[in-house]
């Protein structure tokens, strides 16, 4: 796990950087399938500020990863070519996009039809931010993350965390209660159950890949072995978390189990994500 550790700060912005997008998501799912008034969507819009918050942090932690901070404008220079470019440069036009919603929210200037517009294009720039962010690890000399299943568990990661975090930001706008009522149930349990049953799959399926890895260094199996506590852990987190979103549905006054779900995805992706770069095996050395 020590090489789980090492990557804090990129577990902390994949962590932090997905939920907080995915609750963009939900928040798009609201504005086309629910029914608030203007009063309710004003309030909504402030309480955006929550997932804004929590990408910004993403982002701040992901500099810390850098020997020189000055080094990140540098990335844009593989734009196309380099997947890790390609993330960032996902992750910044998303962020963009959030920080003109987020700013009109707070100063009370988004109409109708703005909001839509900015929560349909956040909503896309999301999924597409959380695939390029798995899409990044695609490295061939780690057979253990050159595999589909990095990008299963990021996408699964934003979908239920965000439906998680965007029911905290309904009930922290006191709208959660007649959103559930008017058409968000379905997309948000919709939102948890895919999401859980990507981000599980992702996992257990690259943990079985490492299984049978192995170099002149370690055995995938000795590393799947000392991460099963941390692969626990996500897992059962992941499903609680899931879980709770369905419950604030059936109980959708106050605010207690949009937070406890949110509580537990944060956790479980974080879990997850140490799961991620503790199975980091190279071919580089080989038998």
């Amino acid at each position: 796990m020590s090489a789980a550790f090492a990557e804090m700060p990129l577990a902390l912005f994949t962590t932090l950087a997905s939920v907080g997008a995915g609750a963009f998501i939900a928040l798009a799912c609201v504005a086309f399938t629910a029914k608030l008034d203007e009063e309710q969507w004003a309030r909504v819009d402030k309480m955006a500020l929550i997932p804004g918050l929590v990408v910004v942090v993403g982002f701040i932690a992901a500099f810390f990863h850098l020997a020189n901070a000055a080094g990140a404008f540098g990335v844009f220079g593989g734009l196309g070519r380099s997947p890790m470019s390609n993330e960032i440069a996902g992750g910044v036009l998303f962020a963009v996009v959030m920080v003109v919603y987020v700013a009109m929210g707070l100063a009370g200037k988004v109409s109708a039809g703005a909001r839509r517009g900015l929560l349909a294009a956040l909503a896309v720039l999301a999924v597409v931010f959380a695939v390029l962010m798995g899409l990044a690890y695609g490295i061939a000399t780690i057979p253990t993350w050159n595999s589909p299943w990095p990008t299963v568990q990021v996408l699964g990661f934003a979908l239920l965390g965000g439906a998680a975090l965007g029911s905290l930001v309904l009930a922290a706008a006191g709208a959660f209660g007649d959103a559930v009522e008017n058409g968000f149930k379905t997309p948000a349990v919709a939102l948890a159950a895919i999401g859980c049953v990507l981000a599980v799959a992702g996992l257990a399926m690259m943990a079985s890949v490492a299984g049978g890895v192995a170099n002149s260094v370690v055995a995938g199996g000795e590393l799947v072995a000392g991460i099963v506590p941390c692969l626990v852990v996500a897992i059962a987190c992941l499903v609680l978390a899931a879980a709770a979103v369905v419950l604030a549905t059936r109980a959708p006054q106050g605010v207690t189990w949009p937070a406890v779900a949110s509580v537990l995805a944060l956790v479980g992706v974080l879990a997850g994500r140490f799961v991620f770069y503790a199975l980091q095996i190279s071919v580089g050395i080989s038998f």
